[in-house]
């Protein structure tokens, strides 16, 4: 598995070397940033530029390729003027999740309060709802556990927002999070740990309850 402390000063390195005082941040975020990361996990970098040209990007995919197991890295990259117009309920979750190696991110953000977090919850608990219905009528049930997979992860960023709206309290990682819960919410993101033995239409059904119960919450 990737040393990710080195592996982020070597791109810190890199980046300054080519960008200079136009790398405004760089951070990093998903599993390796909170600790959760495995021989398979992406490594998800987020990069500040002053703009952002084609130019850049082709600079920042030839250094990030030149890295060790550089195919892992992905991730969230813009300019200034862009994060600053970015829609507000993504940045909730990007400022809740990332970790600073160089620059700060909050100055960089737009100004962002309980109602783009309430929003993110609700985009996140709508999308989940919609993408369960599409696949359990829809795909092949071969498909299903990939989806279900995908899907219990991706909850956990709803499950994070909510419990931020009823407790005020930013819980980084996933099994920070897991004692805080209880019910459906706990078993959703034990799932997407644990990956526990259930029948397909079982975790489905509790999906979809609680997604709606999360949408109507807000």
């Amino acid at each position: 598995m990737v040393e990710i402390e080195n592996w982020m000063g070597e791109l810190a390195e890199k980046l300054t070397g080519r960008f200079g005082p136009r790398l405004l941040f760089l951070g990093l975020q998903g599993s390796y940033g909170r600790g959760e990361a495995n021989e398979n996990s992406d490594i998800d970098v987020a990069v500040v530029l002053d703009r952002v040209e084609l130019a850049d990007l082709d600079a920042y995919r030839a250094i990030a390729r030149q890295m060790p197991e550089g195919e892992k890295a992905c991730g969230f990259l813009c300019g200034a003027r862009e994060l600053k117009s970015w829609p507000k309920y993504d940045l909730c979750q990007l400022a809740r999740d990332v970790r600073a190696y160089r620059g700060e991110l909050g100055p960089l953000l737009p100004p962002m309060g309980r109602k783009d977090l309430v929003e993110a919850a609700a985009i996140g608990a709508s999308g989940i709802y919609h993408a369960a219905v599409h696949t359990y009528l829809y795909a092949p049930k071969e498909e299903w556990p990939g989806f279900l997979e995908g899907a219990h992860k991706g909850a956990f960023f709803t499950l994070r927002a909510l419990h931020e709206l009823r407790t005020g309290e930013n819980v980084r990682a996933k099994r920070e999070l897991l004692p805080r819960l209880v019910g459906e919410e706990r078993e959703i993101l034990a799932y997407s740990l644990f990956h526990p033995k259930e029948e397909p239409e079982a975790a489905f059904a509790r999906l979809l309850r609680w997604s709606a119960a999360t949408m109507a919450e807000g």
